[in-house]
């Protein structure tokens, strides 16, 4: 599909969106890609987060993926 159609495709579904969350999701999503200069700064709340997960993998706080492929397998089938 050439770049122009592509384009006007977007454009013809953002104006079909009637939910304001969704077209935050799209600006935000905008931003990131074209902003890409500028420095990102994290939430207070998810720097907190963030340490916190790295305290539990140097404590051996943690499960293989496969393991929890399987956790999560069981609880969709039980």
């Amino acid at each position: 599909m050439v770049h122009t159609e592509l384009k006007n495709k977007v454009k013809e579904k953002i104006d079909s969106i009637d939910q304001s969350y969704l077209l935050e999701e799209i600006l935000q999503l905008i931003d990131l890609e074209t902003n890409s200069g500028e420095t990102f700064i994290m939430p207070e709340a998810h720097t907190e987060e963030l340490e916190l997960s790295l305290k539990q993998l140097d404590e051996g706080k943690t499960f293989t993926n496969d393991f929890v492929n399987k956790r999560i397998a069981k609880w969709l089938l039980d």
